[in-house]
């Protein structure tokens, strides 16, 4: 089990060809698979790009009671969502997505990763698939976070325009004509509606559009699967009490006063996570895009109210 384990993390960071020539095979081989029980209790980590999922990744991956894949969770779970995108299209799904087949290769998949500890995985696009993961793991639980819309948008733009550093973006069937950004494929995250914002927008437009339909779909997830599935933390709270907030984290998840996350949350402030392109600082946004933020404040007013926060 080990050297499965080991095998599929190697895999995990190879590149996005490799990762679709093992999920064809994998996908004919699916009847072959030996049948492995669905992991018990995962823990999906959801939220907004930018908002902090790498850093509540990073923290419950230091237990020792679960286990990931790190950052390559993406090949699990896209390896049954269409490669190419279409109009009507995008990165969200549903329980009706879910096929027999994808249940038995992903449940082997898990199971080898785990040996039977708890799954814990992070994949930004997951904010948009809160009940297909519910509906393959109805005992899942579900660590959410939220952070100031300003922020978010602000590090979004900044991200959109830094080659290199996350992925290689969706291609999409339109041109993409975007001020402020001279790319042509489309970063992070592609919510349900994206046809609207793909020209005669801003930068700042799209990166608004990104946050307020993810936290949408993030709540709309708690009214329909019942807000006991979900443990919300907050961005700044974690900031700013690391270790409490953290520790009722934990209390939630039943891993209490897991020394080893605990201590990464001792020293959160000393762990920049690899995704950060510039240093962390409150309100950052102020200096570096206060221009495009402000043009955006009505557009993501509703979503800032229905999470608490307040533009002051």
């Amino acid at each position: 089990m080990r050297e499965d384990r080991a095998a599929i993390l190697r895999f995990a960071s190879k590149t996005r060809r490799r990762h679709r020539t093992v999920g064809t095979v994998l996908r004919a081989s699916a009847p072959l698979l030996p049948r492995c029980s669905p992991p018990q209790r995962p823990i999906f980590i959801l939220g907004s790009p930018r908002s902090g999922t790498t850093m509540l990744f990073q923290l419950l991956d230091r237990s020792r009671s679960l286990a990931s894949l790190g950052y390559g969770s993406q090949f699990i779970w896209e390896m049954f969502r269409p490669r190419e995108m279409t109009l009507g299209r995008s990165h969200a799904a549903g329980p009706e997505d879910i096929s027999k087949q994808e249940r038995q290769v992903v449940d082997w998949l898990i199971d080898r990763v785990t040996g039977g500890s708890q799954y814990v995985d992070k994949f930004p696009r997951m904010v948009l698939r809160a009940e297909y993961l519910a509906a393959l793991y109805p005992d899942a639980r579900f660590v959410s976070i939220v952070r100031d819309g300003r922020s978010v948008v602000s590090s979004l733009m900044t991200g959109w325009n830094t080659d290199g550093k996350f992925g290689q973006g969706t291609t999409l069937p339109v041109p993409l004509d975007v001020a402020g950004y001279s790319g042509r494929v489309w970063r992070f995250i592609l919510p349900p509606g994206w046809e609207a914002f793909t020209s005669g927008r801003t930068l700042a437009e799209v990166c608004a559009f990104q946050w307020a339909a993810s936290n949408t779909a993030l709540r709309d997830a708690y009214d329909r699967l019942g807000w006991e599935r979900f443990y919300e933390v907050r961005y700044e709270d974690l900031v700013a009490a690391p270790v409490d907030t953290t520790a009722a984290m934990l209390r939630f998840l039943e891993l209490n006063d897991d020394p080893d996350v605990l201590a990464h949350a001792a020293a959160l402030d000393r762990n920049v996570t690899h995704t950060a392109v510039t240093a962390p600082r409150p309100d950052k946004w102020r200096d570096e895009n206060p221009a495009g933020v402000e043009s955006i404040l009505p557009q993501i007013a509703p979503v800032m109210a229905r999470l608490g926060y307040a533009l002051d």
